[in-house]
């Protein structure tokens, strides 16, 4: 999960994003108000940011201490579903099997190496629902499954009731009236919403309607629920696994066939749960019209589980044998792959803000402390994130025309931008004389005007390289 981690950066969509967040948090010690460039924030709650913040504590703020959370939360995801398979068939087969079948193929490994907020979002889902079926035999367990609703609720706002609706749907088609008023799951449930409801309690009282209408409104309903352009949006997620989910999507549809079966005709409330737990969540999530399939890995637990019990009922010893023998293969040509090898393959493993690296520390060297950074023909959002994360100073937003450059470097002498490399390239041909260039790459040019050449800086002996790792 981990492998390459301190070479490869992280991308300024969407990890940058996060990153920052978390580094503002580490920085100015506020928990709950999250900022990004100072102004707050309200996209996302705070629990993978502290876990962030810890990490940058622990290792030092960088691409690896952003990553490693999510790293060990998708660790603690793979040995859930192995306990959980574990305690619904106390199978050791079907127990190693289903884990192995949850890591490939690598959209999962993928998104467990990136600096993000889906994989925690999935660890405490996963989580909740394993305590949830402890539960059955000793009813304390309910506190954990609230407390783990709790951690998702803060990890992704709405998202994280999941273990909520799926519990729910649950008790209710399996007929166990009596257990939705069980003190232990009121309880528990309580303690899910209340501690789950804190962000959004402290930023309301804060900051009023600027947060419901921000958070709720722009980033829930009109994100999710905007304007509807494709007719059918709602196949989304079924046209990603269409592209993603091999080999295991055919496996993944005639095992939800099979368990609905036995769930709903045979009442084997093992497969009535293991139907509804993507099956909620899929068709839930597919009424948004915003479809990414990292959004849904909180299901694929349940999927590998579902296979690999369908697996275990098609195939006889040998062959058996011979799967694990594969997928455990595969699983140790994957670690060389990642560890041994420089190939870059996949978003984690390629080599991510490379460019703005290259010029972070430069950048912080020369341009004060909440100054901003020019922007001219860059777009609005790129590589504003991985700029801030990496150099610790933010861009403006763009300005296109040469005459407005020429006018605010004359009224400014002393302003540095930052632009693309052919187009810094154009631009001195055109206007010969007027500008100095700081330091450049391959993708950006960082310059100023011919007139502040002299107070540039160049001396980095009394600062630490690179600013980020």
């Amino acid at each position: 999960m981990l492998g390459r981690q301190l070479d490869t950066g992280i991308t300024n969509f969407d990890d940058a994003f996060y990153a920052q967040k978390a580094k503002e948090i580490y920085e100015s010690g506020n928990l709950w108000i999250v900022t990004l460039g100072g102004i707050p924030d309200f996209a996302n709650p705070p629990l993978p940011f502290w876990m962030m913040a810890l990490s940058y504590k622990i290792f030092g703020v960088s691409s690896f201490a952003a990553t490693f959370f999510s790293a060990l939360f998708g660790t603690g995801i793979v040995v859930l579903t192995f306990r959980i398979a574990d305690h619904l068939y106390k199978d050791s087969w079907i127990s190693f099997a289903a884990p192995l079948i949850l890591i490939f193929p690598g959209i999962y490994i993928d998104s467990a190496r990136r600096a993000m907020v889906d994989i925690p979002l999935a660890f405490f889902v996963t989580l909740a629902l394993f305590a949830f079926l402890k539960a059955k035999n000793h009813k304390p367990w309910y506190l954990l499954f609230g407390l783990s609703t709790a951690g998702a609720i803060l990890s992704k706002s709405v998202l994280g009731i999941f273990p909520f609706a799926i519990a729910f749907f649950y008790l209710v088609l399996s007929r166990q009236w009596k257990e939705i008023i069980n003190p232990f799951l009121v309880i528990g449930t309580l303690l899910g919403l209340g501690l789950g409801s804190t962000w959004h309690l402290i930023n309301w009282l804060e900051f009023k309607q600027e947060f419901s209408s921000t958070h709720f409104g722009v980033f829930i309903f009109n994100r999710g629920f905007g304007e509807i352009e494709n007719t059918f949006y709602f196949l989304g997620y079924a046209k990603d696994f269409l592209r993603n989910y091999w080999p295991w999507l055919p496996f993944a549809l005639i095992g939800l066939f099979q368990f609905a079966k036995r769930g709903f005709i045979e009442k084997d409330e093992n497969s009535l749960f293991l139907f509804l737990w993507p099956t909620v969540v899929f068709a839930i999530m597919s009424t948004s019209e915003n479809h990414t399939l990292r959004y849904v890995i909180m299901i694929f637990p349940a999927l590998s589980i579902v296979m690999a019990k369908t697996f275990s009922d098609w195939l006889d010893a040998a062959w058996k044998e011979r799967m694990i023998a594969g997928l455990v293969g595969i699983a140790c040509l994957t670690t060389l792959f990642v560890n041994a090898t420089p190939v870059q393959v996949k978003v984690t493993l390629g080599n991510s803000s490379k460019e703005v690296r290259n010029l972070a520390s430069i950048i912080n060297l020369n341009i004060p402390e909440n100054t901003k950074i020019g922007n001219f023909k860059l777009s609005h959002w790129n590589p504003k994130h991985s700029m801030l994360f990496y150099s610790d100073r933010d861009l403006e937003p763009p300005i296109t025309d040469k005459e407005e450059l020429l006018k605010q470097s004359q009224s400014n002498p002393k302003k540095m931008w930052l632009t693309g490399t052919a187009e810094f390239k154009s631009l001195s041909s055109q206007t010969p004389g007027s500008f100095y260039l700081i330091q450049a790459n391959s993708k950006y040019s960082f310059f100023t005007s011919f007139t502040n050449r002299d107070s540039v800086k160049y001396d980095f002996s009394e600062m630490k390289i690179p600013h980020v790792k």
